[in-house]
């Protein structure tokens, strides 16, 4: 094995350990190791957030500390992935599982959402670290804890179809809990196709 093929082995251990690392820190509520993952001001955009890595933070903790019940939960799981590496930049695409318990309207739901992280890397004083992220939606569901406990009509008005049916469970609970919608980037759109565009741009600029 040549050294570069070494250095690029460890280069995409690091960006995999440091996404990995991310979603255990953020499942288990350890902002002060999330916090050493990014670069400072990185861009972070989600579901409910749309801002930088430290109001990423900031916004996380009020969400864990408003008195969750001990029912209710959420877990991140990776899949597949595809690293592009260049010089001392980099990016990763990452199937990525959400699935999360939450009591709405007096109901405990399982909802389970899928799609890809897409972040920017960067290695800045010999570390890599997260430079950008943004989630990627493909498909999202939603079904009660306790089969048949849930009135179809509970699920009116939810849109099934179209161009923004991949996160229609997503904004039917976000609604329902009280939490704040961000604008999201679908799956297969033309915003997915200007993000990679763009991030190409940047990966191929690397110094």
């Amino acid at each position: 094995m040549t050294d570069a093929a070494l250095q690029r082995l460890i280069d995409e251990s690091e960006i995999l350990r440091i996404r990995r690392l991310w979603a255990f820190s953020r499942d288990q509520g350890d902002w002060e190791t999330v916090k050493t993952l990014f670069h400072p001001g990185a861009p972070v955009s989600i579901s409910w957030f749309n801002g930088t890595a430290e109001g990423f933070v900031e916004a996380s903790k009020k969400l864990f500390g408003q008195g969750r019940r001990p029912e209710t939960s959420s877990r991140h799981a990776f899949g597949n992935h595809r690293i592009t590496l260049h010089s001392a930049r980099a990016l990763l695409e990452i199937d990525v599982e959400v699935r999360a318990r939450d009591w709405i309207d007096g109901h405990l739901f399982d909802f389970v959402f899928e799609g890809r992280f897409f972040d920017r890397f960067e290695r800045r004083d010999g570390a890599w670290k997260i430079a950008q992220w943004t989630c990627l939606y493909d498909k999202d569901r939603i079904e009660p804890v306790v089969p048949g406990s849930v009135p179809q009509s509970f699920y009116d008005g939810v849109e099934l179809e179209g161009p923004e049916s991949a996160t229609a469970w997503m904004r039917f609970r976000q609604k329902k809990v009280g939490r704040p919608s961000a604008p999201v980037i679908i799956g297969g759109s033309a915003a997915e196709k200007k993000l990679k565009a763009d991030a190409k741009a940047w990966l191929e600029q690397a110094p």
